[in-house]
C-alpha cells in the first residue's frame, strides 16, 4: 500500500498559523467563500501534498478566476452557439484527418495532455498533473484554439468545419473534465452533466461513474 502524508499548512510568509500569532486561517470560512475545488485546485497546483505549503487566500481568488473563470468561459462560449445551432453530437464524427489544421493541433496537444495527466496520477503526481491541465485549458484551448477559432462558430451555415470545430471543442472540454474530476469534482460534474444530458454519449449520470 501507498501513503501519501500532508505537509504543514503555514502562512504567506512561511510562518506556522496559530491563532497566538493572528495568522490562522478558518477553513470553513475559506470554503464557503471560495468553494471546495477552487481550494482544493490552489492547494494542490500549489504544492505537493506532502510538502509544505504557504497558503495565500489571495491565491484562491486567482484561481477561481483564471483557471476556473477561464474554462467556465470556455464552456459558456461553446453552449451559446451550440445551442444557436442545435449542435448535440448527433452527426457522425468527422475524421481527425478532415479537420481543419487548429483542430488536428488542439486534439494532438490534448492527447499529449492526457498521457501526461494519467502518468502523473499513477505517480502520485497531482502537483505536476493540475499545472499540465491549467497551462493547456489557459494557453492553449482558450488563448489559441477558441481565440482564433470564433469565426467557425459564428458562420451562419452549418458546414462540415463547423461541426468539426463543434465536435472538437466539445472533445477537448468533456475530456478536461474527466481529467480534473479527481481534483475539482463538484465544478468537474456539473459541467459533464451539462454536456452529457444534450449529446447522451455516456450512459450515465455522473462524470464519476
Amino acid at each position: 500500500k501507498n501513503v501519501v502524508s500532508n505537509g504543514l499548512v503555514l502562512d504567506k510568509n512561511g510562518n506556522k498559523m496559530s491563532k497566538r500569532l493572528g495568522n490562522a486561517v478558518d477553513p470553513f470560512e475559506t470554503l464557503s467563500k471560495y468553494g471546495p475545488d477552487a481550494t482544493r485546485w490552489y492547494m494542490i497546483s500549489n504544492a505537493q501534498p506532502w510538502d509544505n505549503l504557504k497558503f495565500n487566500e489571495e491565491g484562491i481568488g486567482e484561481v477561481q478566476r483564471k483557471f476556473f473563470g477561464t474554462l467556465h468561459n470556455t464552456y459558456s462560449f461553446f453552449a451559446l452557439y451550440a445551442n444557436i445551432d442545435g449542435f448535440a453530437f448527433e452527426e457522425k464524427e468527422i475524421s481527425v484527418a478532415k479537420r481543419n489544421e487548429l483542430d488536428r493541433w488542439i486534439l494532438s496537444e490534448l492527447n499529449t495532455l492526457i498521457k501526461f495527466v494519467d502518468d502523473a496520477y499513477a505517480d502520485y503526481e497531482p502537483t505536476k498533473a493540475c499545472r499540465a491541465i491549467a497551462d493547456f485549458v489557459g494557453d492553449h484551448l482558450s488563448n489559441w484554439y477558441v481565440r482564433l477559432c470564433r469565426r467557425r462558430f459564428w458562420k451562419g451555415t452549418y458546414t462540415e468545419d463547423k461541426i468539426a470545430a463543434y465536435q472538437t471543442l466539445y472533445e477537448c472540454l468533456e475530456t478536461i473534465t474527466r481529467l480534473m474530476a479527481p481534483i475539482a469534482p463538484f465544478f468537474c460534474d456539473q459541467i459533464f452533466r451539462n454536456l452529457n444530458s444534450v449529446t447522451k454519449r455516456h450512459a450515465v449520470s455522473s462524470i464519476h461513474h
